[in-house]
């Protein structure tokens, strides 16, 4: 079934068809994670912070309105830069998966792309207000950088999930991986705000008027990911050598097995299918995660602070995501949970563009009043929306642990890394789908509901394509 393209050991890689996970080996032996899966997992808690707190919540938008010193341009350029990083990768990503199958082991090389994102973060406290240390052009080129090399590590990373962990654990694992990235974001926000936002003197005698506590955010983000991949190095379980080097004709072997992967997509149909239902779910429920919060204020027109509580709720969903998928994928199968989880984001969007301030379910709530004597949230239309965006965030993190672990039982174990690539070929190739459809359908009916009828579309037609994949169901215990 595999080219000799690939230029690795017939014997030291597994036979053709779906991953070592779909084996009778996912439904026996223990439950509990071992040192390597847990090693793995905490890899993840350190580097998602860093798309929380600075691609989202306080490094970014300060970076645009305070050292570009225009929230709208600076905004445009760290879009087009998202523009070219996220070409860049559909380019290296399936190459990187496909030349390390050729290879084996997976840790060489996420070392050293760990060891080159550390500096790259920590060079952001250089972002000084008005670019007079670092120019604004120079601090998105490095955003840039960031965004390619935390994207080739993904691969590498969630390929490396049927090593580290054992068939029966890779679902608690992926899960936990998620979780674990949502607890570090909550600990690291929580600390930065209490810290070093909130009080007149911040910790570590930085000062305000430079801005000193909103630069310092990705050197701390840089710092917790340093401590957090360590186990993985140290303990997780990597790929069997194939006997391969690395040197130009690895990289040409990878190329050809990539090319022949594509061309024979017949003989791993399942997991094609998959990566069409995947991209189609993932571009309606990135939709759902980059959006919702931009909707919140413009439609319940809720202030900074109630915004950063809803952020703060929405990483807590994301831990609970992570502890749910977990259990969804041992109990139905990681393809009927991605489809669970599919249908509970759906629910969560419907809940969410039929509230407003004075409207529940698209019904009107007659002058609504304070249900509770809270800070914020009083309403009842405001408690359902929080609810249903609670449940959206939950489902949606959930949704990313399941489509990864699925991944994995579906694809062939010898070639773990092209399927990868591929997905983040396939995300980067169309993550512009659903905003544009987004931006379509705001634009002709003038309304902010409206906009979200086609992230249903898409979340719908991922789900009925998953009818069509074989496989990735509760495997026979033995």
């Amino acid at each position: 079934m595999f080219s000799s393209a690939t230029g690795t050991n017939p014997m030291a890689i597994l036979s053709a068809g779906p991953g070592a996970s779909d084996s009778s080996d996912a439904a026996s032996g223990p439950r509990k994670l071992d040192r390597s899966a847990w090693s793995w997992a905490t890899y993840q808690a350190g580097r998602d912070p860093y798309i929380g707190l600075v691609n989202g919540f306080l490094f970014a938008p300060y970076f645009a309105t305070t050292v570009v010193g225009d929230g709208v341009k600076g905004q445009a350029m760290i879009a087009q830069m998202g523009m070219i990083s996220g070409l860049t990768v559909a380019f290296i990503a399936p190459v990187l998966g496909s030349t390390v199958d050729t290879l084996g082991p997976r840790k060489p090389w996420l070392a050293l792309i760990t060891m080159a994102l550390l500096p790259l973060m920590m060079s952001l406290w250089f972002a000084a207000p008005g670019g007079t240390v670092l120019s604004p052009w120079v601090v998105v080129g490095i955003f840039g950088v960031i965004s390619v090399l935390l994207s080739c590590g993904e691969v590498l990373f969630s390929s490396m999930l049927t090593s580290a962990a054992k068939p029966r654990m890779q679902p608690m694992a992926s899960g936990l991986a998620l979780s674990l990235g949502n607890v570090t974001s909550i600990a690291l926000l929580l600390f930065i705000l209490f810290a070093l936002m909130l009080p007149d003197k911040p910790m570590f005698g930085l000062s305000k008027e430079a801005y000193e506590p909103d630069r310092i955010v990705p050197v701390l983000v840089a710092l917790n990911f340093a401590i957090c991949a360590i186990p993985l190095f140290l303990f997780s379980k990597d790929a069997r050598r194939t006997g391969g080097k690395a040197n130009a004709s690895s990289v040409k072997a990878g190329v050809g097995a990539l090319f022949s992967l594509i061309w024979n997509w017949k003989k791993n149909s399942d997991a094609m299918i998959y990566l069409l239902a995947r991209t189609l779910a993932q571009d309606a429920g990135g939709v759902l995660l980059i959006l919702c919060g931009v909707y919140a204020a413009g439609v319940m027109g809720w202030n900074g602070t109630q915004m950063l509580v809803y952020g703060l709720l929405g990483c807590v969903a994301g831990l609970i995501g992570g502890v749910l998928a977990g259990w969804l994928d041992e109990t139905f199968g990681p393809k009927a949970a991605f489809q669970i989880e599919i249908a509970g984001s759906v629910i969560g969007l419907i809940g969410i563009i039929g509230a407003s301030p004075v409207k529940i379910l698209f019904m009107p709530v007659a002058d609504p009043l304070p249900v509770w004597n809270g800070p914020m949230f009083t309403t009842l239309p405001e408690l359902v929306f929080v609810f249903f965006g609670f449940m959206g965030f939950v489902f949606q993190i959930a949704a990313w642990s399941s489509s990864r672990t699925l991944l994995t039982r579906l694809a062939p174990a010898s070639q773990m890394g092209a399927f990868f690539g591929l997905a983040a070929l396939a995300g980067n190739s169309t993550s512009w789908l659903g905003p544009m459809f987004v931006g379509i359908f705001t634009s002709i009916f003038h309304s902010q509901q409206a906009g979200f009828i086609p992230v249903t579309i898409l979340f719908a037609a991922g789900f009925l394509l998953l009818f069509f994949v074989k496989g990735g169901g509760v495997p026979e215990k033995t």
